[in-house]
């Protein structure tokens, strides 16, 4: 697996991946810091960035971090890269 680029500091833009709940396993970005238990997640696919999954930071993994425009298209862009490189 892909090591993290940075230090273990969520940001927005960073690609994550769940490790709790009904969507373990799912691949998000990160669209907003909410406060420091929680973020602001979507996919671009079922999860768009005007309706972000809100999720505890204790139930994300860091995978990647990454600078990018938080919109729908890019997200599912780069959330297919992480999938690829991790691969």
């Amino acid at each position: 697996m892909m090591g993290v680029l940075c230090e273990n500091e969520l940001s927005v833009g960073n690609i994550v991946m769940s490790t709790k709940g009904h969507d373990k396993g799912r691949l998000y970005a990160v669209v907003a810091v909410v406060s420091e238990n929680f973020v602001l997640l979507a996919d671009g696919a079922l999860r768009k960035v005007d309706n972000p999954k809100l999720k505890r930071i204790k139930h994300i993994k860091l995978l990647r971090c990454a600078k990018f425009d938080c919109n729908n298209d890019e997200i599912a862009m780069q959330i297919k890269l992480t999938e690829e490189r991790n691969a």
